[in-house]
């Protein structure tokens, strides 16, 4: 017997239709939530509960004296549930490593086709940045954030850039929480070998081997995970 769907799957599938069957674009108004009420035959205090429960997941904004309103597509919330995940349980954070490693590397033969002079240029003066700031004693995460972010904007598909950039906003969280505490700090020596490791992608990308590039991505992410699991971090 199927499972009866409960009033937010109810709210948020009619609301799908509306898009579909109106052609409905953000920022459009949605019915009132009597009309909802009337149209799935259940309680206003329903349809107000789960319209709160779709705003707090980005799908519609509640514009008290105005109504429902449909918002632009976007994949922020998405961070908000990793965030809470690994609250509950911290082993997650493997499975995020992964999924990121699996991500990142199969977009490295894209980039390699599609990068410009300037964007490799960029990456390098990153690394060369990236190098002076860990010798001054500054071993921040920022610059290879910016080296990543630098690759995969190269690819035009906004949802791939977002889910990346959710990636590298949930691990900057977790690298600053009492998740993830146990992990041997950074040093000088460590984050040298993270430098050359990203400057083999780089060049296989320059040299246009994406193939390649890829084999080195997924290796580097592989050897994160392997980090955390002999530190006993997750």
């Amino acid at each position: 017997m199927p499972r009866k769907k409960n009033n937010t799957t109810l709210v948020r599938e009619y609301i799908r239709g509306l898009i579909v069957r109106q052609g409905l674009k953000a920022g459009d108004m949605l019915p009132c939530e009597g009309d909802i009420a009337a149209a799935l035959e259940i309680s206003k205090s329903c349809v107000r509960e789960a319209t709160h429960a779709l705003e707090s997941i980005g799908l519609i904004e509640i514009r008290h004296g105005i109504g429902l309103v449909l918002r632009d597509f976007n994949l922020d919330a998405i961070g908000d549930i990793f965030d809470y995940s690994f609250v509950l349980d911290p082993s997650i954070v493997l499975d995020l490593y992964d999924l990121r490693r699996q991500l990142e590397s199969s977009l490295m033969p894209r980039v390699a086709e599609l990068i410009n002079e300037a964007q490799l240029q960029r990456c390098e003066e990153i690394l060369s940045e990236w190098a002076s700031l860990a010798h001054s004693g500054d071993l921040t995460y920022e610059m290879d954030r910016r080296f990543h972010e630098t690759l995969y904007v190269v690819v035009p598909n906004r949802m791939l850039s977002s889910l990346c950039h959710i990636f590298w906003n949930t691990f900057r969280d977790l690298e600053t929480s009492a998740l993830l505490t146990r992990e041997t700090p950074l040093t000088l020596e460590s984050t040298l070998k993270t430098i050359e490791s990203h400057r083999q992608i780089l060049n296989a990308i320059r040299a246009n081997d994406g193939q390649l590039a890829s084999r080195l991505m997924f290796e580097h992410f592989g050897k994160i995970e392997r980090s955390r699991l002999d530190a006993g971090r997750v």
